[in-house]
């Protein structure tokens, strides 16, 4: 899960739910996430919400072996002249999609799109041209892959033709930018369009968009990709975060416009770029300072200081404000927000990036930050300069940059990768419409229980229809994926005994696909079957997927087992047991970093009778050095150390928790814990072999 500590407000979302023919429809899915994630051309989607149109044409033939098992049953039944009570389902012509699902791989990106190949490229190149443009800027260990690709979802419905209360999809609305004040000379010419997304898990994230209607000569920037910042391990501070992506004032929180260049000049926006122009240049919102008011009026006073020609003065808020660890008040937001978004410009877009020594220094203090609270002592050995010369630095950039927009001279690539567009298949389609309902449904599980159970219910009939196209069953059969039987019918004297056939259950021994066993599994344990999720999962990872949320989840089902039945001495796990859970986790560390991954091996330490090698010890200071601001995971793993023997391990996961401890509670923990590990450590010679 994804963690910001951004104020955004999350619009209501509604849901309806219709069934056509063989197709099923969803109708208005908007998500909602603590993070700004898109944008587009002058266009934008910095936050984006995607709406989706669900269903594809479905075969209703039943596969050869479904058709010899029950022809032996009917058969049989006949002979006996016992009459058969088949499962109940509607006979229909199945709805021929105009536009049916075709999917392509890109590099970093799922495509399934059904609309056309000019509209899906638009939105790929926008896309690919928001990651170009976000990896020019920032340093590459700011923006780690993500361990599975991106799924971008492609619609492009045109709302005039659906029927009232059929599904529809959000077309993209431009409208001029909120604060088109900072857009400079480009205010009148901008137009955005935000929203905001809500699919994503801890490894993987989920768009969808809307292309009705949209030219696609004309270029655009767009990203889901700026949630990358938040899987760097060690994480970026709270302040870098809230500099690139702060809902009122980082310098991402929008859009950057492509600006088209023709003999060494730049033309006005919204110009063909199939018309022979290149784009050098991206522009897009300016510094906020506090709110629209409160910019306006500094405006108004620099401009009226200087036709007196007297010197303005800006408070620049004193920079330990803005590096300390403390989460800043609420009144006190929209000012640390803003010096935020200030310090972030110079670093990244200003004098800091032009001077290259400046600019060492700031990546330098980036650095330093992901690993140790920021001081001043610190911020003076990478500037050679103390807090209150940056103060006066800032505040001269305050006034040469409020409400101006940011500018990158850049060579963009004339081209971008191309999708291959091909049929999509059963698998691909439920897997990919599956896991953004599925993770659309996790996201609003708090703030809208109702609209998670539709999404979450939604998200298993179309994993269902995946698995039934799979094997060649029909589309519309009532298929109760449950393991209970019914009490079996009464005997009809007249006719003899009536035999009911089993509801329809859901196997993983019929799933090929590893990535659609890891999502159906997924799927299960988000609606709270842990039994069935166990069985998807274990068969996912044996044949190797890579998705790092079923193996963690995989491992926490173990664990629970493990925990309820402990195989080892005085109620600890065995050492087997605890191998069963590490397995999982470390087949996910291979390809991606979480601190749910860490905290669960460190847990099954302390459960298990078995002593951790040093190896293993070893992985939880790595636990702890990836995620330094965890005071709790340090605390543990300090903790099993030390009831381990590994006294020195212990005493520096204590220091490393000390330097993030900001209350007097944690600090006086770790004072009991250091004292403990002073105390001398007896050898247990009955000690269980090590886990290997």
């Amino acid at each position: 899960m994804f963690v910001s500590n951004l104020d955004v407000l999350h619009p209501h979302l509604s849901i309806s739910r219709e069934y056509d023919m063989a197709a099923e429809n969803i109708e208005s899915l908007q998500g909602a996430l603590d993070l700004p994630i898109l944008k587009v051309v002058a266009l934008a989607a910095l936050k984006v919400a995607g709406i989706l149109a669900l269903g594809w044409g479905a075969s209703t033939a039943v596969g050869p072996a479904a058709r010899a098992e029950q022809g032996a049953d009917a058969a049989a039944a006949l002979v006996n002249d016992i009459p058969v009570v088949l499962p109940p389902y509607v006979v229909s012509a199945t709805r021929i999609e105009r536009n049916p699902w075709r999917y392509a791989s890109l590099p970093g990106f799922e495509v399934l799109s059904r609309a056309s190949a000019a509209d899906t490229s638009w939105w790929l190149d926008a896309l690919q041209r928001g990651r170009w443009l976000e990896n020019e800027v920032m340093p590459t260990d700011w923006l780690p892959e993500p361990p599975v690709p991106y799924t971008v979802i492609i619609d492009d419905t045109n709302l005039k033709t659906v029927r009232s209360g059929q599904l529809h999809s959000q077309p993209i609305e431009f409208r001029s930018p909120v604060d088109a004040m900072t857009w400079g000379r480009l205010s009148e010419k901008a137009t955005v369009w935000t929203a905001r997304f809500g699919a994503h898990d801890d490894d993987t994230f989920a768009s969808n968009i809307n292309v009705y209607d949209v030219n696609p000569r004309i270029p655009a920037y767009g990203s889901i990709s700026l949630e990358r910042v938040f899987r760097c391990t060690p994480p970026l501070p709270r302040w870098l975060i809230a500099g690139l992506l702060g809902n009122h004032c980082g310098i991402f929180r929008e859009s950057f416009m492509p600006i088209i260049a023709r003999d060494g000049s730049f033309s006005r926006i919204g110009i063909d770029i199939n018309s022979g122009g290149l784009i050098r240049k991206a522009m897009g919102p300016g510094t906020l300072w506090v709110s629209l008011d409160e910019t306006q009026r500094l405006l108004l006073q620099i401009k009226k200081d200087k036709k007196a020609k007297i010197q303005t003065r800006i408070a620049i808020p004193p920079l330990g404000g803005l590096f300390s660890e403390a989460p800043p008040a609420d009144e006190s937001l929209p000012l640390w927000e803003s010096e935020a978004g200030l310090f972030v410009r110079w670093g990244l877009m200003g004098p800091g990036r032009n001077d290259p020594v400046m600019s060492v220094a700031f990546l330098e203090l980036v650095r330093r930050a992901r690993r140790e609270p920021v001081t001043e002592r610190m911020f003076a050995d990478c500037f050679g300069f103390g807090y209150a010369a940056m103060e006066g630095r800032l505040e001269s950039f305050l006034k040469a940059v409020l409400a101006q927009p940011n500018s990158i001279d850049l060579d963009f690539p004339s081209s971008f990768s191309e999708a291959d567009l091909k049929a999509a298949t059963a698998d691909q389609i439920g897997r990919i419409l599956g896991d953004w309902l599925r993770m659309e449904g996790g996201s609003l599980r708090q703030k809208d229980p109702g609209l998670s159970e539709e999404l979450l219910y939604s998200a298993g009939r179309m994993l269902l229809r995946a698995y039934k196209n799979d094997n060649g069953l029909p589309p519309d059969v009532d298929t109760s994926h449950t393991d209970e039987r019914p009490a079996r019918p009464p005997r009809n004297a007249a006719r003899g005994p009536v035999v009911a056939m089993e509801p329809f259950v859901v196997t993983a021994a019929h799933i090929h696909d590893p990535g659609l066993l890891a999502v159906y599994g997924l799927y299960e344990h988000d609606i709270g079957n842990s039994a069935k999720a166990r069985e998807f999962l274990e068969k996912a990872v044996e044949a190797g997927v890579v998705r790092p949320r079923a193996c963690i989840v995989l491992a926490g089902l173990r664990y629970a087992e493990a925990v309820g039945q402990p195989a080892g001495s005085a109620g600890k796990i065995s050492a087997r047991q605890a191998a069963l859970i590490l397995e999982p986790l470390r087949a996910a560390l291979r390809s991606s970093a979480s601190s749910d991954i860490y905290s669960l091996i460190v847990a099954t330490w302390a459960h298990c009778e078995a002593k951790p090698t040093e190896d293993d010890a070893d992985k939880m200071v790595e636990g702890v050095a990836r995620f330094p601001r965890n005071t709790l995971l340090a605390y543990r793993s300090a903790l099993v150390c030390a009831q381990s023997g590994y006294a020195a391990k212990a005493a520096e996961l204590i220091d490393r928790g000390l330097l993030f401890a900001t209350d007097e509670s944690k600090k006086d923990f770790v004072g009991r814990l250091r004292s403990a590990l002073a105390a001398p450590v007896i050898p247990d010679t009955k000690q269980p072999n090590a886990v290997k």
